[in-house]
């Protein structure tokens, strides 16, 4: 899996690409996420248009990350799942976890209300 970084309108977003399973390069994200945390980014949107499928361990990193995040006071939403990842979020009910939007645009904005 890759990591890009970049800030829309004054929030973080991580737009991530291949699969996520574990091993020390998924759990990159979770280091990545502290960073920003860390650094007063506490605004997050992970873009998960370029993600082709999740296992069950890339969702636990996913948690903890989300975890992890909010002790530091940061909020995550997710963006862009294909119907694949989607449906894993669903099943596994992450999606009640995580606040899902269909675009970037729709989720950084929810972040600026």
């Amino acid at each position: 899996m890759k990591i890009k970084k970049k800030e829309i309108d004054g929030v973080a977003v991580l737009d991530l690409s291949g699969e996520m399973y574990g091993g020390p390069e998924n759990m990159k994200l979770v280091d990545v996420v502290m960073e920003l945390g860390e650094a007063g980014k506490l605004d997050l949107v992970i873009n998960l248009s370029k993600v082709k499928w999740i296992s069950s361990t890339g969702l636990g990193i996913m948690v903890s990350a989300r975890s992890k995040f909010a002790k530091l006071g940061g909020v995550i939403k997710l963006s862009h799942p294909n119907d694949r990842v989607l449906g894993i979020l669903q099943v596994t009910r992450l999606n009640l976890i995580f606040d899902v939007y269909d675009n970037e645009k729709e989720a950084i904005a929810s972040l600026q209300k």
